[in-house]
């Protein structure tokens, strides 16, 4: 079926127009609230060898979600997860956080055209979700992505185009990184061979540029280009694979004869499979060039694999492994690998209100000194839907 034809958004439309449970009607639209409270011990908030330190954060929260369908084929979505972390000890390390997927988007169906305008935003305040972060804790990082990205669906044949401009803004008290914004274009033709599986051509471009930059510093104006292929394929009914390769170049814009241009090969894998109505997990992984880091631009291999299990009645269980090797582009820079697993439990409490523990552990080992860390990360959260 054609994903942006008559068909597609007409199922589209009829998917969006069904929020669900809602908690306020306005005309069309329709908005759904929700609330929780997480309480996150955290032994060693500063990611240091020799400055451990242990503290529990307060984490209260809020979340919206309005869906307006403008016309038949057109409809306004807007999804905010917004909250503020309290420390009891380490008072600098206050912050507000924006949950990644927030945006607010807007899909237009004109013929065999889906034009989706987006902005989406998040604040990272936890500085251990960022595998380039070591030594410190006061890190936050505000993104904003503005763009848009069209599909022209041929039925056989499927074209996209995007473009997104994004802004990278330091929050924290003590970081001494510049802010940033990058410029990124994408554009990727594909054939089904046949239903469920799309081979094709992928091309990408971005543009990044730091508001200061110094000689030795590992921030530097780039440019970064690539062209690979890409697969998707829906092997069964449970199982979906999703996977691009190709050669990326990556060119600083600097005097600083160390910092030469750098390439290489990149690869994206995904896969999704549900074995039964017990067990399903996802292994993604690869290796990608990255801007916005805490440490510049990072040549970056990682490895995710979760698992989620229904084995115990009314209490869901995931397992997940992570593994991250990165190197800092710039010459001297930092090399480092970092592992650890993680576990949750959940359970619905009532109608309304469900809790979940977590368990998370980090391992990072690095070639330059005092940024090797280990952490432990036990969260209680309690989440509430009106």
């Amino acid at each position: 079926m054609s994903l942006a034809g008559a068909d597609a958004a007409e199922a589209r439309r009829k998917a969006a127009s069904t929020l669900g449970y809602y908690n306020l009607k306005l005309g069309p639209a329709a908005l759904r609230f929700a609330s929780g409270l997480g309480v996150e011990f955290n032994d060693n908030v500063n990611n240091s060898t020799t400055n451990t330190e242990a503290d529990v954060s307060f984490r209260p929260s809020i979340s919206a979600q309005l869906l307006w369908p403008v016309t038949d084929q057109n409809s306004l979505n807007l999804s905010v997860g917004a909250g503020y972390s309290v420390y009891v000890r380490h008072r600098k390390l206050d912050q507000i956080f924006l949950t990644p997927g927030s945006e607010l988007s807007f899909d237009l169906y004109v013929g065999n055209f889906w034009i989706n305008l987006h902005d989406r935003f998040s604040v990272t305040d936890n500085a251990y979700q960022d595998p380039t972060v070591a030594g410190t804790g006061d890190y936050a990082q505000f993104q904003n992505a503005l763009g848009l990205e069209a599909t022209w669906d041929l039925n056989k044949i499927v074209l996209k185009a995007g473009y997104d401009h994004v802004n990278y803004v330091a929050l924290g008290n003590d970081q001494n990184h510049p802010d940033g914004q990058s410029e990124v274009f994408s554009l990727s033709g594909g054939y089904a061979i046949k239903p469920g599986n799309l081979l094709g051509v992928e091309l990408g471009g971005s543009l990044v540029h730091y508001t200061s930059t110094a000689t030795n510093a590992p921030f530097s104006d780039a440019s970064q280009w690539n062209a690979g292929l890409f697969y998707e394929a829906q092997v069964s009914q449970f199982l979906r694979f999703k996977g691009s390769a190709g050669y990326t170049i990556y060119s600083p814009d600097t005097a600083d004869q160390s910092s030469s241009d750098y390439s290489g090969f990149y690869a994206q894998l995904g896969l999704t499979h549900r074995i039964n109505q017990y067990v399903d997990y996802s292994l993604s992984g690869g290796r990608s060039i990255s801007f916005g880091f805490f440490g510049g631009t990072v040549d970056l291999y990682s490895a995710r694999w979760q698992a989620n299990w229904k084995v115990l009645y009314d209490i869901g269980l995931s397992t997940s492994l992570t593994y991250e090797h990165g190197t800092q582009i710039y010459s001297g820079s930092e090399r480092f690998d970092r592992y650890g697993p993680g576990l949750t439990v959940s359970r619905p409490l009532t109608t309304k209100l469900s809790g979940s523990l977590a368990y998370q552990f980090y391992n990072r080992s690095s070639d330059l000194a005092d940024r090797s860390y280990f952490l432990n990360i036990i969260t209680l959260t309690l989440a509430y839907q009106f």
